[in-house]
């Protein structure tokens, strides 16, 4: 066997031997034991039995709350895109020369993505109140950390023959940014904005369980009031809106790529 795929092969055995030694002395922290796990195990599928057949009685609300649900990831996405796009420009090196600039864009990046969407409807849950309105904010802020931080990435990838060529003609600063980045950067944010309106469905039903609204909302009511029935059917709904938001967001992707 060549030295080199020796090397690899070491290097495979010491990282999933290292990975399994954390596993089994982390187990206790865990509380991770597999006759229990067994245990859970089967008692989970027996009680899955109580959520069928899914009730159909309270249908149209949960519609309802269904379409609130992709409306505020939809608007939360949007609105994201306005806060991205001038963050990742001065967030990149090849744009601004400023130092402060750049780190202050960068640092406000990293602070949006830091917080998760949760935390973020949370407090927008406490300070506002209940409704789709702190899902929005939520979903806003963090959507436009991530897509921020990703754009920039690809910025500072681009050719910057084509960018020199288009300041080499005396054009303003914002035209060199329209003509001469932003062709080669399209594709990624057209993606990574797709990509996470997708994602941002299925965060928008997890802000549901603390009050932003939405479907999220109807889960938590209907498990806590043990309509299981019922939330079968909410948990149904939901994975058929993920499907479908999924087949057409990638549809869309390949139309406009």
């Amino acid at each position: 066997m060549p030295e080199e795929l020796r090397r690899k092969r070491r290097a495979f055995l010491l990282l999933y031997g290292g990975v399994f030694l954390a596993l089994l002395l982390t187990s206790g922290v865990a509380e991770f034991h597999p006759a229990r796990f067994l245990e859970g195990f089967w008692k989970s599928l027996g009680f899955l039995g109580e959520f069928f057949p899914p009730s159909l009685q309270h249908l149209p609300t949960f519609l309802y709350s269904l379409l609130q649900t992709v409306v505020m990831a939809l608007w939360g996405s949007f609105l994201a895109t306005f806060l991205a796009l001038p963050l990742a420009f001065l967030g990149s090196r090849n744009v601004v020369r400023a130092p402060s600039v750049y780190l202050l864009a960068r640092g406000i990046m990293d602070v949006l993505r830091g917080f998760p969407e949760l935390v973020l409807a949370l407090l927008f849950v406490s300070a506002i109140g209940l409704g789709p309105l702190p899902g929005i904010l939520a979903l806003t802020l963090h959507t436009a950390g991530v897509v921020g931080k990703l754009l920039s990435e690809a910025i500072e990838t681009v050719d910057m023959r084509q960018v020199e060529a288009v300041a080499g003609t005396g054009a303003h600063p914002l035209l060199v940014i329209r003509y001469g980045f932003w062709p080669q950067v399209a594709p990624s944010f057209i993606s990574v904005t797709l990509y996470h309106f997708e994602v941002n469905v299925r965060s928008a039903t997890v802000l549901g369980l603390v009050g932003a609204g939405g479907i999220g909302f109807d889960l938590m009511q209907t498990v806590r009031a043990f309509r299981f029935q019922d939330a079968a059917t909410v948990i149904l709904l939901i994975l058929l809106a993920v499907f479908v938001i999924d087949k057409l967001s990638a549809r869309l992707r390949r139309a406009l790529l």
